[in-house]
C-alpha cells in the first residue's frame, strides 16, 4: 500500500513539474510575442517572471528568456526617455549594464543563430555603455563633487568600461579603462591597458586619425617614469607616440581633410609629447650627451619657442656655462617680457661673481686679488642688470628682490639696497 502511494506521489510530482515547466516556457513564448507586438513593458515582465524560476525552463528557452529580457529592457528605457518619465528612468538607471549581463547569460546556451543576434545587439550596446562609463569617469574627476560621489562614480565607470571593453576592446575603451585603474592606484593594470590601447590603434586605426592618441603614450610614459622609475622606457613611449602622430598627420593631410581644429589638436599633442621628453632629458644627468643632441633637434623644429630655449639653457648650466648664457640670451631675444630667463641669467652671473670674489679673498698676491675682485664686480653688475629686469617684469618675485638686496650691497649701492629691502618687507608683510 505504501509503495503504491509513493509511486502515485512521484507520478503527480512529475506531472506537476511538467506542467510548471510548460507554464514557464509559455511565459517565454508570450514574452517573445509581446516584444514583436511592440508591447515592451509586457515582454520585460514576462521574461523577468520566467527567469525567476530559471531551473524550470527547458532547452533553448533559457537563452531566449535572457535575450528578450535584455532587448525589452532597452526598449522600455528608450520609451521612458522619449516620454521623459523620470520615475521610470530612475528605476531603469542600470538598464544598460543589466542588459549587458543578460546578453552574456543568453550567450552561455544560445545556438549559432541566436548567438549571432546577441553579438549584433551587444555591438549596438557598445557606444551607450562606453558613453555612460565616460560620463561616470568625468564625474569621478570633478573636484566639485563630494568624495563619496566621486568614489561611487569611479566604481561605476570601471563596471561600464569593463563591459564595453568585453564587447569591443577598442583603443578608446582601453585608454579610458586604463585611466580608471590609474585613478584607483593600480598602475600596473593601467600600464597594460594603455599598451593594449596603443596596440589596438595600430592594428585597427580609425578611419579618421584621432590625434588624442598622443595622450595614451603620454599617460603610459608617466607611469614608466614616475611609478616604474624607468626613464628609457618612458622616452621610448614618447618617441613612439611622436612617430605615430606624425604618420597620422600625414595620412589625414594627404586627403585634404585636415581642419584647423585638428591641426591645433595635433600641434598640442605633439608639443606635450616633446616637452615631456625634454623634461626627462633635462633632469637625468646620465642622459646629458643625448639630451644636448635632442634639444638641438627640437630647437630646430621650434626655433621661436621661449620655454624650450629656457629649458635647454637650464640643462646646459651643468655642462657648459658659456653655452647656457648664449641659450638664455637667445630666449630673451625671442621674448623679453618673461622674467625667468632674466632671473636665471642673473643667477649665473651672481654665482660667477661670487666665485671670483672668493678666489680674491683667498689669494695671497694683492695684485692678482685686486684683478679677481675687479672681475667679480663685472659679473655682479651684469647680475644686477638682469635681476633688476626680472624684478620689473615681476615685482612680486621674492627671489629676485632678495638677490637685488645682496647684489646692491656687494656693489656699494646703498640706496638701491635699502629700496629693495623695503620691497622685501612689504612683500613678506614683516
Amino acid at each position: 500500500m505504501h509503495i503504491n502511494k509513493r509511486i502515485l506521489f512521484l507520478i503527480l510530482t512529475i506531472i506537476f513539474a511538467a506542467q510548471f515547466s510548460t507554464a514557464q516556457n509559455s511565459m517565454v513564448s508570450n514574452a517573445v510575442q509581446a516584444f514583436h507586438n511592440a508591447e515592451y513593458g509586457k515582454s520585460y515582465e514576462l521574461a523577468n517572471d520566467a527567469l525567476a524560476n530559471v531551473e524550470a525552463l527547458s532547452g533553448d528557452y533559457v537563452s531566449v528568456a535572457f535575450y528578450y529580457l535584455a532587448k525589452s529592457r532597452i526598449q522600455v528605457l528608450r520609451e521612458a526617455r522619449i516620454a521623459k518619465d523620470q520615475e521610470k528612468l530612475s528605476g531603469m538607471r542600470n538598464a544598460l549594464i543589466e542588459s549587458y549581463f543578460d546578453y552574456k547569460d543568453a550567450l552561455k546556451t544560445a545556438d549559432a543563430k541566436l548567438e549571432s543576434d546577441i553579438l549584433l545587439d551587444l555591438s549596438e550596446l557598445y557606444n551607450p555603455i562606453l558613453q555612460t562609463g565616460l560620463s561616470a569617469l568625468n564625474t569621478a574627476y570633478d573636484d566639485h563633487q563630494p568624495e563619496n560621489v566621486r568614489n561611487a562614480a569611479l566604481k561605476a565607470a570601471e563596471g561600464y568600461l569593463v563591459a564595453a571593453k568585453d564587447i569591443s576592446p577598442t583603443y578608446l575603451v582601453c585608454d579610458l579603462l586604463g585611466q580608471t585603474y590609474f585613478s584607483k592606484g593600480d598602475s600596473l593594470a593601467a600600464l597594460n591597458l594603455f599598451q593594449e590601447s596603443i596596440g589596438a590603434y595600430k592594428i585597427h586605426p580609425p578611419r579618421s586619425p584621432d590625434f588624442l592618441i598622443a595622450y595614451v603614450f603620454y599617460r603610459k610614459a608617466i607611469i614608466e617614469r614616475y611609478k616604474n622609475h624607468d626613464n628609457m622606457l618612458a622616452l621610448s613611449s614618447l618617441i613612439d607616440g611622436g612617430k605615430l602622430l606624425k604618420a597620422e598627420f600625414s595620412r589625414l593631410n594627404s586627403t585634404g581633410a585636415l581642419t584647423p581644429e585638428e591641426k591645433r589638436i595635433y600641434d598640442t599633442g605633439m608639443a606635450d609629447l616633446v616637452n615631456f621628453e625634454l623634461d626627462i632629458y633635462a633632469n637625468d644627468p646620465s642622459l646629458s650627451d643625448e639630451a644636448i643632441i635632442r634639444f638641438q633637434e627640437v630647437l630646430q623644429m621650434y626655433p621661436e619657442d621661449y620655454d624650450k630655449h629656457v629649458a635647454y639653457a637650464n640643462m646646459l648650466e651643468s655642462v657648459d656655462l658659456n653655452l647656457a648664457i648664449d641659450a638664455y640670451e637667445t630666449a630673451i631675444s625671442i621674448d623679453g617680457t618673461q622674467e625667468l630667463a632674466h632671473f636665471n641669467l642673473g643667477a649665473i652671473y651672481n654665482n660667477l661673481g661670487s666665485e671670483f670674489y672668493l678666489q680674491g679673498l683667498n689669494h695671497k698676491d694683492d695684485i692678482i686679488a685686486d684683478s679677481l675682485f675687479h672681475e667679480s664686480n663685472k659679473y655682479f653688475r651684469k647680475a644686477y642688470t638682469y635681476m633688476e629686469q626680472a624684478y620689473y617684469l615681476n615685482p612680486e618675485l621674492i627671489q629676485s628682490i632678495r638677490a637685488l638686496v645682496q647684489l646692491a650691497n656687494s656693489l656699494g649701492l646703498e640706496e638701491k639696497a635699502a629700496f629693495y629691502k623695503q620691497k622685501e618687507i612689504e612683500l613678506r608683510g614683516f
